[in-house]
């Protein structure tokens, strides 16, 4: 028993010089660690160093004296303001035209603490939003050594706010136009109307049709969120193009008919597509149903032919036309050059939408000819890379 003892007390004993042993060596490793990095700190911090870092940062940075006098500007500043000469050394109200700016930078100065505001300055003939930061920097004696002013573009983050508010609201007024006329129908047959055989068969029409208009907007919404947030992949093969526009002839025959309109073709023979078949489908789809709800009489033709090493995939139609103004918002969401009209023939401006994100997705690009009562031609630009897939 008392062997097992002192085993025991020499175990112990062992354990513990070797935990003594471990927590030196990690001192002395971490000893040796902070001597290189203060070692290298030096070397990090000289002067030539920062100064590589303060260019190198995307937002505008620049630096004042107490004066006002500039010491340092960044690429990204002298960018921002257009600058054609170097800043440093002018006053800033030499250099800096924007009076909001200004104030900014006289209010951080006069208070001696950091100010902030949000700032729209014109560049280039149009408008860029500015978040701008002044921060002094204050001796022990209270005086404002140095003034640092930072200038983030927040363009881009102010764009996508507009465009969420105006889909929300596009989105709202679209939804709600068929959920009034549903909800007011129905209340008109719980009313007694629903007495009325020819005026409720009448109302329940009315309301069948709004709920498939209804059905339709929230069906465009969800491929299009699809489509935005990359749910919907791309899958190119190698297709014959005149396949794929007889199927679609077949959905539009008899609307076409009733209107006396043409469905045309113009494909160089053979030619084929390299292209994912159902979004190609949806593609032409869209563009042949945009095309007959706004052409009175004469033709839609859709066409394929080789350009520069490409090919261009277009629907041409002898519609209405689209005026000058309008035409580079096409495929925006629920942007509609005549919005009466587009709702009374059941469009939710979300078709050229759904088009040009799909042919962006295919790696293609996108363009719209049109002259007023002459009609439209929207071209599907379609790259060289994609016909050598296939062997032309």
């Amino acid at each position: 028993m008392e062997l097992y003892i002192i085993i025991i007390i020499f175990l112990c004993f062992v354990i513990f010089i070797m935990a003594l042993k471990i927590k030196s060596l990690y001192s002395k490793e971490d000893f040796i660690e902070k001597r290189e990095h203060d070692k290298a700190y030096p070397r990090i911090i000289t002067p030539e160093n920062f100064e590589v870092i303060l260019k190198s940062i995307s937002d505008g940075i620049i630096i004042l004296d107490p004066k006002g006098n500039i010491l340092f500007a960044n690429k990204s500043f002298k960018e921002l303001i257009r600058a054609e000469e170097a800043p440093e050394g002018k006053n800033f109200m030499e250099v800096i035209r924007n009076i909001n700016l200004l104030n900014l930078l006289r209010t951080a100065m006069a208070e001696k603490k950091e100010v902030e505001e949000e700032l729209t300055v014109k560049k280039g003939g149009g408008e860029i939003f500015i978040f701008a930061k002044a921060m002094p920097v204050i001796c022990k004696d209270g005086k404002v050594k140095f003034l640092i002013i930072i200038l983030h573009d927040i363009t881009k983050l102010k764009k996508l706010e507009k465009i969420r508010r105006d889909f929300v609201a596009n989105a709202s007024h679209e939804l709600k136009t068929p959920i009034t006329a549903i909800k007011g129908y129905a209340e008109s047959l719980l009313d007694g109307a629903i007495d009325d055989i020819e005026n409720a068969k009448k109302f329940v029409e009315i309301i069948k049709n709004q709920t498939d208009r209804l059905s339709i907007l929230i069906e465009d919404l969800l491929t299009l969120s699809r489509i935005e947030s990359g749910e919907i992949k791309i899958e190119k093969e190698k297709i014959a193009f005149e396949d794929v526009v007889f199927s679609v002839f077949q959905i539009f025959k008899e609307k076409a008919q009733k209107k006396g309109i043409q469905l045309q073709q113009e494909i160089t023979p053979d030619l084929q597509i390299n292209a994912d078949r159902n979004k190609l489908t949806q593609i032409l789809i869209n563009l042949i149903d945009n095309s007959i709800k706004f052409t009175e009489k004469g033709y839609v033709k859709v066409k394929l032919y080789k350009y520069n090493g490409g090919l261009i995939l277009s629907v041409e139609d002898t519609g209405v036309g689209i005026p000058k103004e309008h035409l580079h918002r096409i495929g925006e969401r629920f942007y509609r050059v005549d919005r009466a009209r587009s709702r009374e023939l059941g469009g939710t401006g979300l078709g050229l939408a759904i088009v040009k994100h799909l042919v962006i997705a295919h790696g293609w690009d996108f363009k719209i000819e049109s002259e007023i009562g002459k009609g439209t031609e929207i071209k599907i630009l379609i790259p060289s890379t994609d016909v050598k897939a296939i062997g032309y």
